[in-house]
């Protein structure tokens, strides 16, 4: 009977001693602290780290080719408005190459618009021009949105640059439309 007993008791003591093992106090990761704000504080060593700081200079570099690209999309759109207005003021019409150039010239319009942060224009010209002064306002325009998107810091978003695009955009589809 007390070998009984003994057997028993002992057999509690291993299954609480098994169920208080079980019961430990959470394991957090590195990176959390309890009742400790996250990476905001300065001089945290976490805010320092050589990882942020090398994911911080890669999202600057990604910030600059961006720019670079936007700002080439604006050059190559006003040089393609220079070489329309030329071809067009030598044979008076547009043959393939030229509508290739408008739809490209479209394309880029489009992008910058969006890397701008504009959208979709809803408004269609409200008198369409001649195609003589509509690539002479085509050719304005675009040297405009070159020069506004140069001047302006790629971290401002500008209606100028977004009202600009969407008029060189409502520009070129009315030009394609006459020449289809």
């Amino acid at each position: 009977m007390l070998l009984r007993f003994l057997s028993f008791a002992l057999l509690l003591c291993l299954c609480g001693c098994l169920a208080a093992q079980g019961q430990t106090a959470p394991k957090y990761p590195d990176n959390i602290h309890r009742n400790k704000p996250s990476g905001d504080a300065p001089g945290d060593p976490e805010q320092d780290s050589p990882h942020r700081e090398m994911l911080k200079e890669m999202e600057l570099k990604r910030e600059e080719n961006d720019y670079k690209e936007h700002l080439s999309r604006a050059k190559e759109t006003a040089q393609l408005a220079v070489e329309l207005q030329e071809a067009f003021a030598r044979r008076k019409t547009f043959q393939g190459a030229d509508l290739k150039k408008l739809s490209r010239m479209e394309k880029l319009s489009r992008q910058i618009r969006s890397n701008a942060g504009g959208e979709e224009n809803k408004d269609e010209l409200k008198e369409p021009p001649q195609v003589e002064v509509a690539l002479e306002r085509l050719v304005k325009l675009s040297a405009e949105l070159q020069k506004k998107i140069e001047s302006t810091p790629r971290q401002v978003v500008s209606a100028g640059i977004i009202t600009r695009a969407n008029e060189v955009v409502e520009l070129v589809k009315h030009i394609r439309t006459l020449y289809r």
